[in-house]
């Protein structure tokens, strides 16, 4: 039984199909739970930084509403003390033209200053260079030294205003004060200003308090509108965020936990939770565990938290879930694989069991003919009814076979000799097509990351040839401990000769790039030795760089290749290069130089046209456009998983057309120091 062939395939396909369950659950379980669990705590941080980014533009609000207040008030201040300043001035002029006394003039001038009020809590008041009160509404502070009143800065308010509008003409400050009721003491705004005929201060002060009260009630108006942010936001099956501020006093309250949570003990520290919360906010990416307490004595998590700050309010923002319920989306994913996997087995050895008995029953009769093969007589035409009808009865790899065996013992004395020569051959070129391939690879950096202990920066490449060997290259090396060049190229044509032309250009450039060489003095030099009797007019286009390091300055030059692209953190763009033909085109042509900063985090891309240039069943080409789109959407990924996603997306857009051309890219990303 188990010799049939029946018995043999069925037991074979039972085979691969458990084998490959069980390494599939093996090597993808661990793998699947780890991406779930990033997921979703990549999507608790999410919301935890949409929250602090909501808190900061609606305080941002607040304080641009209470800031312009001020401001409209300062002007309307400025505006009426120099109306009284008008007024004093007036009463000069009385005395200058002997209508008053100098002293009556002054008397007259501050008599008139203390009757003025603008409301309850605003008034004008005058004081001289000794801080004495001159003028003010409450006359019992007149004649009093007020020199020693701070302001909410602790600073001598009246010191301070004295010397700040003698140097600047005027100032204004914030302090507690009373107008016409000593008992009526509040915040004021006020507004000084230097009268030098006279050696006296004018001063107005208004009262702010209503603006604070405003202040309060939109800081209340934000907390209830985060109470329901909060109330409708959802982590895993029951977790939540909270709010507290520095003094440890909850604001709004987890779900789990309400008031309790203000007191509650981190079990695995034995610090106050609250106090845990804050140290972990400085590391906001990583999370923090923690056990606690519950009113009945239980131990309850463990919890995973994510906490941020918001110095402006010194503010907590943090977020509770029970790690068990981080755990229950890899659980269902691991269930759904299992199904999946067993669905998958059983229909296969079903659509197995019927297709192998299709195939069995003609396989014998074939068998059994080709078992015979070798006693028939090659001489004789006659080939057995029996077999020779299988190839109409069956239109498939059945089919195909019987013709292949009545093929076979027409042919198979006139080709044998020549079978034998053709597939020595074959095989020749193969090995050395493999070898060709083989030394092509080793001359390109192929370990990356290439330099493990530099953490200002990280490259990383990727070549995907259209056949054995290619044209395209790619190329990095330090000049120096802060000069790293960088090339990428393509070699017109495709296959033997543009490989090795590919080898002399990056032998060319690599020799070149020494010293204090700048990119457009390599790429002339490079040219003018490749365009020396280059008889069959094989040109390559090139783009290289040197990117100093310490500064992320890159100095580039462009000789016909297509024009990078940088990925910055709000956009991608493509990069404008300076106009050069290719090498090996013209002897003696000009190349120019280009130059670009990189910021901490910035992206160079550099590519072959085989990457724009992939084109799907349809021939639509990849496109510069799709380039663009599709970088945006990854420029987020590490420059690894960049290379590796956009290459997927490549095949995935190809859909299985012929590969046309060598796909090659090349990205930098700089880190800084």
């Amino acid at each position: 039984m188990i010799r049939s062939i029946n018995t043999k395939m069925l037991l074979l396909v039972f085979g691969i199909l458990v084998t490959t369950a069980l390494v599939l659950m093996l090597f993808t379980k661990r793998d699947l739970r780890q991406k779930i669990l990033e997921t979703e705590e990549h999507s608790v941080k999410n919301v935890i930084y949409l929250v602090k980014l909501n808190i900061e533009n609606q305080y941002g609000s607040l304080l641009f509403h209470k800031l312009s207040t001020l401001e409209k008030r300062k002007i309307e201040m400025k505006k009426l003390t120099a109306l009284v300043v008008s007024n004093i001035e007036r009463f000069q002029e009385q005395h200058q033209q002997g209508l008053l006394g100098e002293d009556e003039a002054k008397a007259s001038a501050l008599d008139w200053i203390t009757t003025l009020k603008c409301d309850d809590d605003s008034c004008f008041f005058v004081y001289d260079e000794k801080g004495t009160v001159l003028a003010h509404p409450d006359r019992a502070l007149i004649g009093q030294d007020v020199s020693d009143l701070k302001d909410i800065k602790g600073i001598s308010l009246f010191r301070s205003m004295l010397q700040t509008a003698k140097t600047r003409g005027d100032g204004t400050t914030i302090f507690t004060w009373h107008c016409a009721d000593p008992s009526k003491s509040t915040a004021k705004l006020g507004y000084f200003t230097y009268y030098s005929p006279l050696k006296w201060m004018i001063a107005t002060a208004v009262n702010v308090e209503d603006i604070e009260l405003d202040s309060r009630k939109r800081l209340t108006a934000i907390i209830k509108d985060l109470k329901k942010t909060f109330g409708n936001v959802r982590i895993a099956d029951n977790g939540s965020l909270f709010l507290f501020t520095g003094k440890n006093e909850l604001i709004i309250p987890p779900k789990s936990a309400d008031g309790a949570l203000a007191n509650a003990v981190n079990l695995l520290t034995g610090n106050l939770l609250l106090d845990d919360l804050k140290a972990a906010s400085h590391h906001p990416d990583q999370p923090l565990e923690f056990i606690r307490q519950g009113t009945n004595g239980e131990k309850l998590g463990p919890y995973v938290s994510y906490v941020r700050y918001f110095k402006t309010l010194d503010w907590y923002i943090a977020s509770d879930t029970l790690q068990e319920e981080l755990m229950i989306p890899v659980r269902k994913a691991v269930l759904r694989q299992i199904a999946l996997i067993a669905c998958i087995f059983i229909v296969s050895m079903v659509i197995t069991f019927f297709l192998v008995r299709r195939i069995s029953q003609p396989l014998k009769k074939l068998a059994t003919y080709a078992r015979d093969l070798p006693n028939h007589d090659f001489s004789s035409p006659e080939v057995s009814p029996e077999i020779s009808s299988l190839p109409a009865r069956y239109r498939d790899e059945v089919g195909n076979l019987a013709e292949a065996l009545v093929f076979m013992e027409e042919a198979l004395r006139r080709y044998i000799i020549n079978l034998r020569e053709t597939t020595a051959a074959k095989e020749r070129i193969e090995s050395e097509l493999k070898v060709a391939s083989d030394i092509q690879m080793s001359i390109l950096p192929r370990t990356f990351p290439p330099f493990p202990n530099r953490t200002d920066f990280d490259i990383h490449a990727t070549i995907k040839p259209a056949r054995e060997v290619g044209g395209d290259f790619f190329d990095f090396f330090f000049m120096d401990d802060d000069h790293l060049f960088f090339t990428i190229g393509d070699v017109s044509g495709k296959g033997v000769p543009a490989s090795l032309f590919m080898a002399i250009t990056r032998t060319l450039l690599k020799a070149h790039a020494s010293g204090a060489a700048l990119p457009d003095e390599i790429l002339y030099k490079v040219n003018n030795k490749i365009a020396e009797d280059n008889e069959s007019c094989v040109f390559v286009t090139v783009f290289c760089g040197i990117l100093t390091v310490s500064t992320g300055e890159v100095i580039y030059s462009n000789g016909g290749h297509n024009p990078p692209l940088i990925i910055l953190s709000g956009a991608t763009r493509y990069l404008g290069v300076p106009k050069g033909v290719a090498l090996g085109a013209i002897e003696n042509a000009p190349y120019l130089i280009g130059k670009l900063t990189l910021q901490p985090g910035d992206v160079l891309f550099t590519y072959t046209d085989g990457v724009t240039e992939a084109m799907d069943p349809q021939g639509e080409l990849f496109s510069n456009q799709r380039l663009l789109e599709e970088l945006t959407a990854l420029r987020n990924d590490s420059i690894q998983e960049m290379s590796r996603h956009l290459m997927e997306r490549i095949l995935t857009f190809a859909d299985g057309a012929e590969q046309s051309d060598d796909i090659t890219m090349m990205l930098l990303k700089y880190q800084g120091r």
